[in-house]
């Protein structure tokens, strides 16, 4: 059976919605499908397709249809899944499928191709068994949830940062569109609020507690999978401290401004959070010693496959620089721009293709490299017309 990865939307997704496949979105009026985000916006006729000419759907029942036509259904969609998110075996998955589908004991032993039907029935009985434990242990999870919720608020920076009871400010409520508690739609690129991000996810921590690198990856990964960045900037802007060789880490004591103020100081052109001066130093000193990868990566529009393939000596500036650019909107691709603003940046993400050592490389070579590397890319991707955002290259050229 081929396997797939879920998508994003999955997690957020009640279990209503995982069933029907598809969420509501009653801010923007618009149906989601959580297998791979396309979208109907209510108020809007849709055609059938090509089968039925001249028929006409609304915005749910197109959404109905487009969950059936392109994923068969959601139990076909999420026994797909790759066996790390279902915990099941091939061989369950299948047997799933095949009752699902209604076909009796003896049936399925022939298309297992083995068996008999008491086999089939024990393999029934044990997922029913699978489905208890999960029960319970959906159970625990929830009462894990609503014990940290009613856990005493934290004092200092952190604490007085932005609560998660409270509603969040303007800008944020974007973000997390689930709630403070939820996770992170997309890293922005103005600093205010990050420093406003950096805060509430401070409230995530416990305080006067020490933390391993772990244990903070494992937090921070249910806010945004990039759970790096956020590690770093919780540092950078005061709100966490940690050990040199980074064994431990713990939220830091109350400092000269909260998360708001930071924010405001941020907007105006000022530091967030004022570590100490010291701390300052250890930063920036930190920063220019950090060997910083270079390499190609690609911007990637996850709705509709389409790329920008780039290489850069500075991944994570470049990074940065895109986003920058994108939540600006002066990004000097026009049609990866226009695509950003009409997803408000949902779906859209960079990766890293192919990083490249650079240490002791002096510039002019590091540039040769970097470009034989964007080219192998851009050959093996072409990233040209309907799969990318290049012109395509004129002949004996490059698309570039």
């Amino acid at each position: 059976m081929k396997e797939h990865q879920p998508s994003e939307l999955l997690w957020s997704a009640s279990q209503e919605e995982l069933k029907k496949g598809y969420r509501f979105e009653p801010d923007s009026a618009v149906y989601r499908c959580l297998a791979c985000s396309a979208q109907s916006e209510q108020g809007i006729i849709y055609p059938a397709g090509e089968e039925r000419p001249g028929l006409y759907l609304d915005a749910g029942r197109w959404m109905k249809e487009h969950i059936a036509s392109a994923h068969g259904s959601m139990m076909h969609y999420l026994s797909g899944l790759d066996k790390k998110w279902t915990g099941l075996s091939d061989l369950q998955r299948s047997l799933l499928l095949l009752f699902h589908e209604g076909h009796s004991d003896a049936e399925i032993v022939k298309k297992v191709g083995g068996g008999s039907a008491s086999t089939i029935r024990n393999h029934r009985f044990m997922l029913r068994e699978k489905e208890k434990q999960a029960r319970l242990f959906l159970a625990m999870m929830e009462l894990l949830r609503e014990s940290k919720e009613q856990a005493p608020k934290p004092s200092g920076a952190a604490g007085q940062a932005i609560s998660p009871d409270e509603e969040l400010p303007e800008g944020l409520g974007r973000l997390f569109p689930q709630g403070a508690h939820g996770p992170l739609k997309r890293w922005p690129g103005k600093e205010s609020l990050r420093i406003r991000i950096a805060g509430l996810l401070a409230q995530r921590f416990e305080p006067h507690k020490r933390y391993s690198e772990k244990e903070v990856n494992d937090v921070l990964e249910q806010a945004w999978p990039d759970y790096a960045v956020l590690r770093r900037y919780m540092v950078e802007y005061g709100f966490m401290e940690r050990k040199d060789d980074g064994s431990a880490y713990w939220l830091a004591e109350e400092k000269e401004s909260t998360g708001t103020e930071a924010a405001a100081e941020a907007d105006s052109g000022s530091v967030g959070a004022k570590p100490s001066r010291e701390k300052r130093k250890e930063l920036v000193q930190a920063y220019q010693e950090t060997e910083r990868p270079a390499g190609v990566f690609r911007v990637i529009n996850r709705r509709t496959g389409r790329m920008l393939v780039g290489s850069s000596r500075n991944l994570g500036g470049m990074k940065n620089r895109i986003w920058f650019q994108l939540e600006s909107g002066s990004h000097p691709s026009k049609e990866l721009q226009e695509e950003f603003r009409a997803s408000d940046g949902e779906g859209i993400d960079f990766e890293v293709l192919e990083e490249l050592p650079l240490r002791g490389i002096n510039a002019d070579e590091a540039g040769k490299l970097l470009a034989q590397l964007e080219a192998k890319w851009m050959d093996e991707l072409k990233p040209y017309g309907e799969r990318g955002y290049h012109p395509e290259p004129r002949e004996g050229g490059s698309g570039r």
